[in-house]
């Protein structure tokens, strides 16, 4: 695999994009940021808890992403890492959850299956965000050898996520989104900063010359693992305590501001 100087990871809702200043696909500021860094020796990495179906519209700007907030990798093509939940861990979930009033998306790296009584739901998300939905398809017709990478929990009330890291403490890791009453739950021991070091320890880049740009608490691990975490204008607090520097936000540029800063452009 190619030899790298250092390598930058980022984030991508409230970091490449915004959803607050609805900035929807990365700013032309930002993709020529990424040309700089790769004429510059670096390696541009996309750290997300998304899928790469749910990253089409900026996973070719990158030369590599970390998806599902650890459970994929892949760089330059060549896949990395890909650990799925097991089948039983999903049917305990889908069985305890599913009565409880929430809606569980099922995601592989190309499609998310929804359970049957979604199917209203998912029709109108795909509407209201303008979503094709061929990324979607109901549960029956899951095709096995489609891993399950991630899930995602939408709840009404705070009590059904605090049971359900309190049931799976020992299996799942859950990171809740910044504003929104929804879950990304991948298998224990499994995130960000984890995935971030096996890329790190696979390209032999010292952690010193490894940054990472990130705004919620499911970038805290990535930040730790790299030499220097880079928090946007608008972040968690759990971020802001880890974070060895502070940027503006996506519409402030804040990326290209503290890659100057940083004299890696």
């Amino acid at each position: 695999m190619k030899q790298y100087k250092g390598v930058v990871f980022f984030d991508y809702d409230g970091t490449t994009v915004d959803e607050v200043d609805r900035i929807a696909t990365a700013t032309p500021k930002t993709v020529e940021s990424l040309k700089k860094l790769k004429e510059n020796g670096y390696l541009t990495m996309l750290c997300s808890g998304r899928t790469k179906r749910f990253l089409e519209a900026d996973i070719d700007k990158f030369e590599g992403s970390i998806n599902c907030n650890g459970s994929y990798t892949e760089i330059a093509g060549e896949v990395i890492r890909d650990i799925s939940i097991p089948d039983e861990l999903l049917f305990r979930v889908i069985d305890e959850y599913f009565p409880r009033d929430t809606i569980i998306q099922l995601e592989t790296q190309d499609i998310t299956y929804y359970l049957h009584s979604d199917e209203e739901f998912f029709a109108y998300h795909c509407e209201l965000f303008s979503l094709p939905q061929r990324w979607f398809a109901p549960w029956k017709y899951r095709d096995k050898n489609n891993h399950i990478a991630k899930l995602v929990m939408n709840y009404k009330t705070p009590d059904v996520f605090e049971d359900f890291k309190k049931e799976f403490a020992n299996e799942f890791e859950c990171a809740k989104h910044v504003r929104e009453n929804f879950i990304d739950i991948t298998l224990k021991g499994i995130t960000k900063g984890d995935a971030v070091k096996e890329v790190l320890e696979k390209l032999g880049i010292a952690k010193e010359n490894s940054y990472a740009f990130g705004d919620a608490d499911n970038d805290v691990e990535m930040m730790k693992a790299v030499g220097t975490g880079i928090a946007m204008g608008r972040h968690s607090d759990a971020v802001g305590k880890v974070a060895k520097m502070v940027t503006g936000t996506t519409k402030q540029e804040g990326i290209t501001t503290a890659l100057e800063k940083l004299r890696l452009i």
